[in-house]
């Protein structure tokens, strides 16, 4: 997170610089400007003056000479009479001529007045915008920090790195995995070929605090157990940095991503040999397990069995979560191993997409197709998957509309239905060749059968057959499938 917040300022600081020099620039400009208009204007000012000074003993001389001639008679006769007011009267018509303009301010005050006050104008105009500038910086980077604290996007000294802090509260909440011995006296609530998942519980910071658990999935390095870096070959420590870079990136997109139907991680744990990916712990497991009949339900699970109601709206939230990885999220996300394992059910029953963006990083050894290099699980992989190798959205709305059929039969691909046949038929085919010749009430889950649920059922059928065409270009968007099955919904609610 330092190093974010040191690369945040790079640009800004860019225009800062410009923004200061342009500034200066304009400051020197105006100085130039107010100088050369200083000088012009005091040149006007003493020509006006000079020719003001002019045309005033103009003014003056011709009053004189324009006085009557019997006026200079009667000042001569006066004058004569009187010996001791002659010097006043003769100075009595200098003083009745026009009055002298008064004396002009000096021209360079007015200027340098005005060109101080565009001084200091500019001056706290280039103060202001540094000092906002600045400011704003500073804000940014705050507010960085802050939104990265909120989003958890900081990482510790030891190499854990926290996404969502409002579960964990502490980086030392989870100091125990940090031991080698940390997951022994866990519980195992789910295994894969990539790893067990265990549960835990979070330390209770106050007494009287409801208890806090979490679900953290051990993900094996390559390489087992044993296999030093020294009984590796070049190729294989190349491929292994290779794909050591590839979960981090993956770990590090997915620790950000948050949608009411994505299941977001919490914490991302580095081992040596492993690596530890912290959930919330869904009491209410998998869909895979809620659909299982009351018989076969091991317990972990407290969903004995679903309505259609509440798998319809499981079907909704999925589709609204897979629309947001394929066309909200910039790059694009594409899943790779939709299937009822990987859909957990929260405490309203509302479904949360696990393990996104991390099965082409981490395949799971098990159930996925490896000696051909397909990643996927058997009876959800679209079938031009086999033939290219490239894995693309429309294959994720390929699983989906299995899942859709699974959800509407109660059947699953590898239940022991289709192998009792005398031909090998999936789950698919089956359910294409039951539609086409009209007999819907052996596709549906005898289970949610019933009067008022048999037409919407039979809609979604449809929209799975919809979903696993042959070609993939015939497939809807994940858009236009959360759209079809929304309307199926709102009238199921209001009928």
């Amino acid at each position: 997170m330092a190093s974010a917040a040191s690369r945040a300022p790079g640009k800004p600081l860019l225009v800062l610089i410009s923004l200061v020099t342009l500034l200066l620039f304009l400051l020197s400009a105006v100085e130039g400007y107010d100088g050369r208009h200083a000088a012009a204007a005091h040149s006007a000012v003493a020509r006006r003056s000079r020719l003001g000074m002019g045309m005033t003993r103009h003014t003056h001389h011709h009053r004189r000479t324009a006085m009557p001639h019997r006026y200079h008679l009667a000042e001569k006769q006066t004058n004569s009479n009187t010996t001791g007011g002659g010097a006043k009267n003769r100075s009595a018509p200098a003083t009745s001529g026009a009055a002298p303009s008064p004396a002009p301010a000096p021209p360079g005050k007015h200027h340098r007045s005005h060109k101080h006050r565009v001084r200091n104008w500019i001056i706290g105009f280039v103060v202001g915008s540094v000092a906002g500038v600045i400011s704003g910086l500073v804000l940014s980077v705050l507010f960085r920090l802050a939104l990265n604290c909120i989003r958890g996007r900081y990482r510790t000294r030891s190499g854990v790195t926290i996404f969502t802090p409002k579960l964990i509260r502490r980086a030392d909440h989870l100091a125990f995995l940090e031991k080698d011995d940390g997951l022994a006296s866990l519980a195992v609530i789910g295994r894969g070929g990539c790893g067990e998942v265990y549960k835990a519980q979070l330390p209770v910071d106050r007494e009287g605090e409801e208890p806090r658990y979490i679900a953290i999935k051990k993900i094996k390095k390559h390489g087992g157990a044993g296999e030093g870096p020294n009984n590796l070959s070049d190729e294989e420590s190349r491929q292994l940095d290779k794909w050591s870079r590839q979960i981090q990136s993956e770990i590090r997109t997915v620790g950000y991503i948050r949608h009411r139907n994505l299941l977001p991680l919490a914490a991302h744990v580095p081992r040596p040999d492993c690596h530890y990916l912290v959930y919330e712990y869904m009491k209410n497991g998998s869909l895979h397990q809620a659909l299982k009949p009351a018989g076969d339900n091991d317990g972990s699970s407290g969903v004995v069995a679903l309505s259609w109601p509440a798998r319809l709206r499981v079907a909704v939230g999925v589709a609204a979560g897979l629309e947001y990885l394929h066309e909200s999220h910039h790059p694009q996300i594409i899943h790779r191993d939709l299937k009822p394992a990987n859909i957990l059910l929260d405490d309203d029953l509302e479904p949360r997409i696990a393990d996104f963006g991390l099965a082409k990083a981490m395949p799971d050894q098990h159930t996925h197709v490896t000696s051909s290099h397909v990643a996927g699980t058997l009876g959800y992989i679209a079938p031009e998957y086999h033939q290219t190798f490239k894995f693309t959205a429309r294959c994720d709305v390929y699983s989906f509309g299995v899942i859709l059929a699974v959800l509407a039969t109660g059947k699953e691909p590898s239940d022991p239905f289709f192998t009792q046949t005398d031909e090998v038929v999936g789950l698919v085919k089956w359910l294409r060749r039951v539609m086409l010749a009209g007999n819907h009430a052996e596709a549906i889950d005898p289970a949610i059968a019933g009067g008022e649920n048999e037409e919407s059922i039979v809609l979604v059928l449809r929209i799975a057959l919809f979903c696993t065409a042959e070609e993939p270009k015939e497939r809807p968007s994940a858009k236009e499938v959360r759209c079809m099955l929304s309307q199926i919904k709102i009238r199921q609610e209001l009928a």
